[in-house]
């Protein structure tokens, strides 16, 4: 026996020992107290039998559990595994005798009416599979049990239409318009019909939305999660009986589908019905999951509605925190800068919070175009405190727009003798306007250790870029950044483009893949790849020619993924550049659009 086999067998032991505890906690404890009363013998037999079958001795497995069942007929645990052991023989049909033993004794027996349905249904012996049905029914007609279970087996086979009656019937005999409406909806959902499906997961809802868990459970495990029937599902809690309950949960979903104007309309609406000491438990709620789902605005609001209330000073000084943080966010410098003030103020003068609010509140008077003020602010505030964190970014902040104004001298000065990354970066800006390629790329290798993800990438690639690029290149570089500080990153782009064919043939292309980096970055689509198609038809040979490649190919695929002319980059790449560390991704890439390996 191989290591593996004796894995697997184990792995098989384990889950048969597991089923058979978990049935005898089912059967409850005057099953228990009945085995024992037996001295524990047909727990032991149980244990026996699952070594056996782990072991692979599927016959004998089957011998003892026929033992405990000619001694005991009811013995749940020992039927579920003959069933198993069975099953794993091919022969599942012999399980319908021991079944039927325990329903002539026990005809209450939920388990053992599942298995009968459920054992008709594997055998595709469909008369069979309806008397079961309906003796099941009739054994308990007013409980929801046998129609839910007996509707699950149809909706397995893919007769909707059929899960469907059965749920409808058993609704009319249960006498509750909401019965089994869960299911109803889950039925209909996969069945295509998505009106009802919101109609019966409404009603699962229920009018103190009670059932608002489950449906939700439900639409999380749709294909799209629910984006499909979401709305609809919204609107129908909105307009049928909209209790308060059903309008918390319409807000919920409508935070969850990131339906930002609809979520705003709700949740603003639901806030002022509810009464003062549920009202700020909500708006905690609607903040957290707003942020949660990036619909800054309905947290920025709801937030914002909280500093109304009178709570311990630090809550409310973490709640107007994040008041300033997403009015930044969202563009919006005043209320920013106001509330930063107001944090300045509640904060004891030199705790590092009223150092923070005060740095954010000086950026915030540059950015509003008291550039003036905000310089005086900050001299001040390095004079007061000289060590601190926040003068990096505060002095590149200030230097940048300076620079963004063409006062490349005032900019410098301000940067003074302070170091850090952001200073670095501006300062790598500023030589490269003076032309000092020398200093740029030094200033970039300062600030790249620093820098963390696509920003380090970005500088270290800008940085090797110099070390390469002539006199004439770096002028151009410079002109591009320029216009980048400027947060052009299309007009940057664009002299890229235009203004490289004069370049020789080994930074022309390096200088257009960074344009195409660049166009990336701001999603201009189309620039990128006029660009890339520019170097593997200009620079076939180029370093940069692999990587263009591989990006066209994406792009092509993205567009239509059986467009003919991205498995022909990939090839082309693999071909013509056998070496490059980027030939295995392509290969893996061509597998699948080939239909080699799946879709991811």
């Amino acid at each position: 026996m191989t290591a593996v086999d004796a894995t697997r067998r184990t792995a098989r032991a384990r889950v048969a020992a597991r089923a058979v505890a978990l049935v005898l906690l089912w059967a409850g404890p005057a099953a228990a107290q009945a085995i024992n009363g037996q001295g524990g013998q047909e727990i032991q037999q149980l244990r026996e039998a699952a070594l056996r079958e782990s072991a692979g001795d599927l016959e004998s497995a089957e011998r003892i559990l026929r033992s405990v069942l000619e001694a005991r007929p009811t013995s749940l645990s020992a039927l579920l595994s003959l069933e198993r052991v069975l099953r794993m023989q091919g022969r599942v049909e012999e399980i319908i005798p021991p079944i039927e033993r325990v329903l002539a004794e026990d005809p209450s027996s939920v388990v053992a009416h599942q298995m009968r349905v459920r054992t008709y249904s594997t055998l595709d012996a469909l008369p069979e599979l309806e008397r079961a049905a309906e003796a099941w029914i009739r054994a308990m007609p007013r409980v929801e049990t046998p129609y839910r279970e007996i509707a699950r087996v149809w909706e397995a086979r893919g007769d909707y239409k059929q899960a469907i009656r059965v749920l409808e019937r058993g609704r009319s005999r249960v006498g509750r318009k909401d019965a089994l409406a869960l299911e109803l909806g889950d039925v209909y959902a996969r069945a295509g019909d998505l009106d009802r499906a919101v109609r019966e997961w409404d009603r699962a809802i229920g009018p103190t939305a009670r059932g608002f868990s489950l449906v939700r459970r439900r639409l999380a495990m749709l294909p799209d999660g629910g984006a499909s029937v979401l709305p609809s599902l919204i609107d129908a809690l909105m307009r049928s009986s909209p209790t308060l309950e059903r309008r918390r949960a319409a807000a919920e979903l409508a935070i969850d589908a990131g339906l930002a104007n609809r979520a705003e309309e709700i949740a603003k609406a639901v806030a002022a019905d509810l009464p003062p000491d549920e009202r700020q438990g909500f708006l905690v709620e609607v903040a957290r999951r707003a942020e949660g789902g990036h619909l800054y605005r309905l947290a920025y609001w709801a937030y914002s509605e909280l500093l109304t209330y009178d709570g311990p000073a630090n809550q409310m000084l973490a709640v107007r925190s994040r008041v300033a943080e997403l009015a930044l966010t969202l563009g919006d410098t005043a209320s920013a800068r106001e509330n930063y003030l107001a944090l300045e103020k509640a904060f004891d003068a030199d705790s590092p919070e009223r150092r923070q609010a005060t740095a954010f509140r000086i950026e915030l008077t540059a950015r509003e175009g008291d550039l003036d003020k905000a310089i005086q602010e900050f001299a001040e505030f390095q004079r007061s405190f000289k060590e601190a964190p926040e003068l990096d970014r505060l002095a590149a902040s200030l230097a940048d727009l300076l620079l963004r104004r063409g006062d490349v001298d005032r900019a410098e000065e301000v940067l003074g003798r302070l170091s850090g990354p952001r200073t670095s970066l501006v300062r790598s800006h500023i030589a490269l306007r003076r032309g000092d390629v020398t200093a740029a790329r030094a200033a970039l290798l300062a600030a790249a250790p620093a820098l963390h993800g696509e920003e380090a990438t970005e500088t270290i690639g800008l940085a090797t870029l110099l070390g390469r690029v002539s006199p004439a290149g770096a002028e151009l570089l410079s002109r591009a950044m320029t216009e980048l500080a400027l947060g052009r990153t299309q007009d940057a782009v664009a002299i890229l483009w235009a203004e490289s064919g004069g370049l020789n043939s080994v930074e022309r292309p390096a200088i257009l893949e960074f344009a195409a980096r660049l166009a990336d970055r701001s999603e201009l689509e189309t620039e990128a790849e006029r660009i890339r198609r520019a170097i593997i038809t200009d620079h076939p040979q180029a370093p940069e020619a692999p990587a263009a490649l591989l990006a066209l190919a994406y792009a092509v695929s993205a567009r239509d993924p059986d467009a003919p002319e991205a498995r022909e980059l990939l090839e082309r790449l693999i071909l013509e550049h056998p070496r490059s560390a980027l030939v295995p991704q392509a290969r893996r890439e061509l597998n699948r659009l080939q239909g080699r390996i799946p879709n991811s």
